[in-house]
């Protein structure tokens, strides 16, 4: 046997490892080089079948205020964490807990200057198997951790500055955040006393061009199929955190509208604002990936918020305005602008009660006609039932499984 058909025998042996074919297999990618034109998407056209809403109690206690369903994630002020029959609601300082059918059972956590509170609250995360509630504070570098019934349990000092977390296998991943380009670090991994297990080094270091540019989301975590993924700003790969490691997902690929270290480190603020893709969020429902972001912010003008929406198994895609969010064609109620998931094929949502119960009283409305009739003069008594300064409703829309 001469040596080139050695080699081909060796070539095809090596192919055929399950490890080599694992690590073979293609990544998914979704290109946003090119925007496609902006269209109408509907509920029925991503297998939506079903709407919940759940009005929030409204007390002294449970009063919410401030709400931008538009930019809800922005400066991580709102946020909202489905848990075991029962959701947590970030409202600014207030982290609020409501049964899953909007009951009121009580705030967590206290803001404050003393030993066990925090000054300011950035970000919430649960552990789904224990149920207990983590709130993170970066100025203090402090983690609190509380029972499910709101009980502290401890307090968390971290050594390195935190701007987010999600609870995985029983740790915690943190995300220090990169605005000014020098951290060492941009995840570490840490147990549930706060002891350092895993650093992970910062691949996108820079040096500023001018000041210090802040995005709000320069990191998006969200979980699917009991998995974790994450996106840097700086990157267009989606990738999946699985034994203590990052691995390549998916990409979204954006081409010269990627903010880069290099980008960083070349422009103003005010040139990357307008010229380069700003995420702010990021999950996947169903057969089907959800992303958010902002592109040719400019200060003076209107700023146009995008919706993308892709199929995993097909070519279907669209993107939308988000301000105008995905057309409610199973009730005709309110459009829906998506925030998270509760799990793999429910989305959640929340709605303003008096921007609904004007939408009921219009003539778009009274004319519609809605893929589930009796779903309408349902809506339509639930919103005269309510009074205009009550709560947010919260929706949850469910997929065809």
């Amino acid at each position: 046997m001469n040596t080139r058909n050695c080699f081909i025998i060796f070539f095809l042996l090596t192919i055929s490892t399950p490890d080599t074919i694992e690590a073979q297999d293609p990544i998914k990618t979704y290109s946003l080089t090119k925007l496609p034109k902006l269209t109408t998407t509907k509920l029925s056209d991503l297998k939506f079948v079903d709407i919940e809403y759940i009005p929030l109690e409204t007390n002294k206690q449970s009063l919410m205020s401030g709400i931008d369903y538009i930019f809800f994630h922005e400066y991580k002020m709102n946020k909202i964490i489905p848990g075991d029959g029962y959701y947590l609601i970030k409202n600014g300082n207030k982290v609020l807990k409501f049964k899953s059918d909007g009951s009121f059972m009580g705030t967590i956590g206290t803001v404050g200057r003393g030993p066990d509170e925090l000054d300011h609250i950035d970000d919430i995360f649960i552990d789904n198997k224990s149920q207990n509630i983590f709130l993170v504070s970066s100025r203090q570098k402090r983690i609190c951790q509380y029972s499910p019934l709101g009980d502290l349990i401890r307090v968390l000092s971290i050594p390195f500055y935190i701007y987010e977390c999600i609870f995985i296998d029983n740790r915690i991943l943190c995300y220090s955040g990169n605005n000014s380009g020098i951290n060492k670090n941009s995840f570490i991994l840490i147990d549930t006393l706060g002891h350092i297990v895993k650093n992970f080094p910062n691949k996108y270091q820079f040096k500023s061009f001018k000041g210090i540019v802040v995005y709000t989301h320069e990191n998006l975590f969200y979980k699917f199929n009991s998995r974790l993924f994450k996106k840097e700003i700086y990157s267009d790969t989606v990738y999946v955190f699985e034994n203590s490691k990052f691995k390549p997902h998916m990409v979204i690929a954006v081409g010269n509208k990627l903010v880069t270290p290099k980008v960083r480190s070349d422009y103003d603020s005010y040139k990357i604002y307008a010229n380069y893709i700003q995420p702010i969020n990021l999950f996947e429902f169903g057969n089907y990936i959800y992303y958010a972001f902002i592109y040719k912010f400019v200060i003076q003008g209107e700023v146009i918020i995008y919706g993308y929406i892709s199929s995993k198994e097909d070519n279907y895609q669209a993107l939308f305005n988000l301000g105008e969010g995905i057309e409610n064609d199973l009730d005709g109620g309110l459009n829906i602008i998506p925030i998270t998931t509760k799990d793999n094929h429910t989305i959640i949502s929340l709605i303003d009660v008096l921007t609904l119960k004007k939408h009921i009283a219009t003539e778009k409305f009274r004319k519609s006609n809605p893929k589930f009739p009796e779903k309408k003069k349902e809506l339509e008594k639930l919103a005269n039932s309510l009074k205009d300064t009550d709560n947010p409703i919260l929706m949850m829309i469910r997929q065809k499984k």
